[in-house]
């Protein structure tokens, strides 16, 4: 099986999806920012729970200071990572406040400490440690990989806790009947 395939096909239908849900309830903009970097991790850590329960081959899956091993462990952690971001994407997006939004807060914060301190420690020690790598054969190295990472992996987490905190402290609006 060709994984990238996989990968994308699920991205891609996840976008979708994702897609009709912000033109269905039109969220702000830091809605937008900590939504998609939720889809953006489900999206790398798409085939890495289907990949490790069929393929005895598998590397493993590594993310920020998440390690798995091969075969089932693999499933059950990437699969883990891969339902908690698709789940805080979808609250994200539909801009809602509550309780429900507690656990885009705790997502966001699992996140942002478990990519920013690996890629903090990288980058204050030696910033050509840091990579983006998809699967065993594409990686994106050094200080493009540093500024990606920032962008889009940790910053919006960071955003995300406060943000997901002060929308589950705040008071539902009556929705009009």
């Amino acid at each position: 099986m060709i994984w990238a395939l996989w990968a994308g096909g699920v991205s891609g239908a996840l976008f979708l999806l994702w897609l009709m849900q912000a033109f269905r309830y039109r969220p702000g903009p830091i809605a937008i920012v900590v939504s998609f970097a939720h889809l953006i991790v489900a999206s790398l850590c798409s085939a890495a729970p289907v990949r490790g329960y069929v393929d005895p081959n598998y590397i493993g899956f590594n993310f920020g200071y998440l390690h798995s091993g091969r075969g089932i462990e693999t499933t059950l952690v990437a699969g883990a990572v891969f339902l908690s971001a698709v789940v805080s994407a979808f609250l994200a997006i539909r801009n809602k406040t509550g309780p429900a939004m507690w656990f885009v807060a705790l997502t966001s914060a699992f996140f942002a400490v478990d990519l920013g301190r690996p890629w903090l420690q990288s980058t204050l020690t030696d910033m050509t440690q840091n990579e983006i790598q998809f699967g065993e054969y594409l990686t994106i190295p050094g200080v493009a990989a540093t500024a990606l990472l920032f962008v889009l992996l940790i910053l919006p987490f960071v955003l995300g806790v406060w943000w997901g905190a002060r929308r589950a402290r705040a008071r539902q609006k009556p929705t009009p009947t």
